[in-house]
């Protein structure tokens, strides 16, 4: 059943357990910002979903992770693409008071009063940004770039704002240390 007639989840089954969740939106970026740090191994992202998300723990946790990984995806089961799709189009980190403002803006203040926002209403939110919200330009302005798709004076725009538009590339140290080495070798 779809959430127009099932509503919103509050619980998830994980092979025949129910387990109630912490549907929040606050709760599940905190999650999605854990899974954009690098500095984390994937077992320490998955732990700290499976103990934001359930409120009930599960007894199977691969099987837990699977089905909060889908209920973050809205429901949609997860299919890996590569290509220009898999491109990031917008940090919930980097881009916070953009997608605060915008979400903010869409929910008529929602946000702002400190109300409970399940996360599928802050996601389907999201993705009715308005073309003239701050965010929608700047994944606009990412997603042409990536093409190679920007007007002269977009390019101008883009270049003077580069600290708005482009995402920080995060380095492990081995990678850091890796691009320097790299970097004295070019010096030399």
């Amino acid at each position: 059943m779809g959430m127009l007639i099932g509503g919103l989840p509050t619980a998830i089954s994980v092979d025949g357990q129910v387990c109630k969740i912490n549907a929040a939106y606050q709760n599940c970026l905190k999650i999605i910002m854990a899974f954009e740090d690098i500095t984390l191994t994937n077992a320490e992202k998955a732990m700290i979903m499976l103990d934001l998300l359930y409120i009930d723990k599960p007894s199977d946790f691969s099987m837990a992770f699977e089905k909060g990984i889908q209920f973050l995806d809205c429901g949609e089961i997860s299919k890996e693409s590569g290509g220009e799709a898999s491109s990031r189009k917008y940090s919930f980190t980097h881009d916070e008071k953009y997608i605060f403002s915008g979400v903010n803006r869409v929910m008529n203040g929602k946000l702002s009063t400190c109300e409970f926002v399940h996360w599928w209403e802050f996601v389907m939110a999201f993705m009715e940004l308005p073309e003239d919200c701050i965010m929608s330009k700047i994944i606009y302005f990412r997603t042409q770039f990536a093409k190679g798709k920007l007007t002269k004076e977009e390019k101008q725009v883009y270049y003077e704002n580069r600290s708005m538009f482009e995402l920080p590339i995060n380095l492990t140290a081995e990678e850091e240390a890796a691009e320097a080495e790299f970097m004295a070798l070019l010096r030399n």
